[in-house]
């Protein structure tokens, strides 16, 4: 046998299992399309029957006219009453977001830093917290908030108070709903954001003279910025759309976006107005996402810069 027979003969094998390869290959991206179709359809067509909704008059009873209008549009971005609602949302929704913040960030860092069997457990609790009802939630927010709940009782019994501070039924008590609502998930979002930043960076900063708050700020913080900024965002979507704290908690009285998308939808069978509502909602948020995602890019630069060059103090 020549030298090219025994060279060809010892190619076909590899060629055919480049083929085989090849082949199965192509077979397991045919598999994925069917899920990938199904998912895509379920998250765009319900937007675009909303946005082609929208565009249409309510003629009642959940019908729509077949002339095109951009009436409802019209009267959301200019009536007093919608704009006063969506700054409602918005107000809301940015301070629980804030709020959550300013409580999950230390709560996070500290469970993520500290070496024990016992935050497994924690992580298990929240992990609870997020399964329970919002519903459930709500009801045991009426027990607390109250005017003979636990807070106004005791602020009775040391003599802060001679009446019942009013929580419920009020903005105070949306934004409280809002920050026991995505709290548990904020907070395990940003365990695990601390945990991808090793510890050693800090102890390489403190032994070159950086301080505790100095090495944090300058070094933990900066690293953590975009996992911040992505579950603020996270936060920030589920308080824009969030009924049911808003409904129960504001007893009628604070008004969102997400109230008014009911009351138009279910009570006044207004799909057209609902839709519109909706359409402006998702717009917003996906305004301020954007705006967000560019400031990260921003600083992701600057942010990675100073972590790397770490100024003693």
């Amino acid at each position: 046998m020549s030298a090219t027979a025994m060279a060809a003969g010892a190619r076909r094998p590899s060629a055919d299992h480049a083929d085989l390869a090849s082949e199965r290959s192509r077979l397991w991206r045919l598999l994925l399309w069917p899920p990938f179709v199904i998912a895509l359809a379920l998250l765009v067509l319900p937007q675009a029957v909303f946005v082609w909704m929208s565009f249409h008059k309510s003629l009642g009873m959940g019908l729509v006219s077949d002339f095109l209008t951009i009436e409802n549009y019209r009267r959301v971005l200019t009536d007093p009453f919608y704009l006063h609602a969506m700054w409602m949302t918005f107000y809301l929704s940015l301070g629980a977001t804030l709020i959550n913040l300013a409580l999950a960030l230390p709560t996070a860092y500290y469970l993520a830093r500290l070496r024990s069997r016992w935050v497994s457990y924690f992580v298990v609790l929240l992990l609870v917290s997020l399964f329970v009802t919002v519903v459930i939630k709500v009801l045991a927010l009426y027990l607390v908030l109250g005017k003979e709940g636990m807070i106004n009782h005791t602020l009775r019994a040391l003599y802060l108070i001679s009446e019942p501070v009013q929580m419920l039924n009020s903005q105070l008590g949306v934004l409280i709903g809002l920050v026991q609502y995505t709290l548990p998930l904020l907070v395990m979002l940003m365990i695990g954001v601390f945990q991808t930043i090793p510890s050693s960076l800090e102890d390489a900063a403190e032994v070159h003279g950086a301080t505790w708050f100095s090495s944090l700020s300058r070094v933990v913080l900066p690293l953590a910025w975009p996992g911040v900024i992505a579950g603020s965002l996270i936060v920030f979507n589920m308080n824009m759309g969030a009924f049911t704290s808003a409904v129960l908690l504001g007893g009628g009285r604070v008004l969102t976006f997400p109230v008014l998308i009911h009351r138009k939808v279910i009570l006044d069978v207004d799909y057209a107005m609902g839709a519109t509502l909706s359409t402006v909602l998702l717009v917003f948020v996906l305004l301020v996402n954007l705006a967000s995602v560019l400031l990260l890019r921003e600083r992701r630069g600057s942010g990675s810069q100073r972590a790397a060059t770490v100024h003693v103090s």
